[in-house]
This record gives structure tokens, sequence and C-alpha cells, in this order.
């Protein structure tokens, strides 16, 4: 009798379960052996997933905290520079007020300055003309006082000359 994959597909249990007998005498050993090292590998892979696992955890909870302490690193500096910059504001801010004072100030004095340097200027044009007018006035009283005395001169000289003719008139 021919065997067709139709009958064995309808074969009775009982030879069913011989096969497998000779199956598990031929191959149990190594079937077992196999199960044990494939529970032994997925205990091994659970173990060392379970370790992965705990140990990037670990990693990342360490890297978040050194994250957390940079954020705070960079508030804290943040905060600083925050602070530095407004007191530099602030100095910055006096100090162009002083400026912007220093400035009113300077074009205040620079006004009165030049009003005073004119003023004074007009003041000793005025006492320059007036010296002058004196000198002036002085100096044609010299001139006449010279032209009277050099006139009281020739009438000198003429008397003396009258004289001489009258004294050199009588000798003759």
């Amino acid at each position: 009798m021919t065997t067709t994959e139709a009958d064995l597909d309808f074969a009775p249990p009982v030879q069913d379960k011989n096969l497998d007998m000779v199956r598990n005498i031929l191959f149990g050993e190594q079937a077992r052996e196999n199960e044990k090292r494939l529970a032994n590998l997925e205990r091994f892979v659970k173990v060392w997933t379970n370790s992965v696992r705990d140990e990037m955890r670990k990693n990342m909870d360490s890297v978040n905290h050194e994250i957390h302490m940079l954020q705070d690193l960079l508030d804290q500096e943040a905060k600083a520079r925050m602070a530095d910059t407004a007191t530099a504001r602030k100095h910055f801010e006096h100090s162009s007020k002083g400026i912007e004072s220093l400035q009113r100030q300077l074009h205040s004095s620079e006004t009165t300055l030049n009003e005073r340097i004119s003023e004074e200027s007009k003041l000793l044009s005025q006492i320059m003309e007036e010296q002058r007018e004196d000198l002036l006035t002085q100096i044609k009283q010299a001139a006449e006082q010279l032209r009277q005395d050099k006139a009281d001169r020739k009438m000198l000289a003429s008397l003396l000359d009258n004289l001489s003719h009258q004294l050199a008139g009588d000798k003759a």
C-alpha cells in the first residue's frame, strides 16, 4: 500500500504518537538542551535588557541632572548679566544727565563770559576814547601853550632886537 499526502493527513492518532516518541528518543535530548539554552538566552536577554534599561535610566537621570544644573547656572548668569546691564544702564543714564547738565552750565557760562567780555570791551573802548580825548585836549593845550610861548619868544626877540638897535644906535 502506498501512502499519499492525503493519507498522511488522515493517519490515525496512534501513528502520530509513535512518531512523536521516535522523535523524542532521537531528538528529545537535543530539543530539551535547545529549550534550556533558549530559556537561558531569554533570561540573559531579559537580564541584559533590564540592566541596559537601568543603566540608560541612570545615564538619563545623570544627564537630566546635569542639564538642570547647567540651566540653573545659565539662569544665574543671565540674572547677573541682566543686573550688570541694568547697573550699566543706570550709570549711563546718570552720566548722560551729568553730561547734559555740564553742557548747559558750559553754555550758560560761555554766554555769561561772552556778555562780560562784550561789556568789558565796550567799557575799555569808552575809557580809551575818553583818555584819547583827554590826551588830544592836553596835546592841543600844550601846542597852544607852545605857540604862546613861542610868541612870547618872538616878542622877546623883537624887544632884544630893538634894544640892540637902540644900543647900537647910541654908540654910533
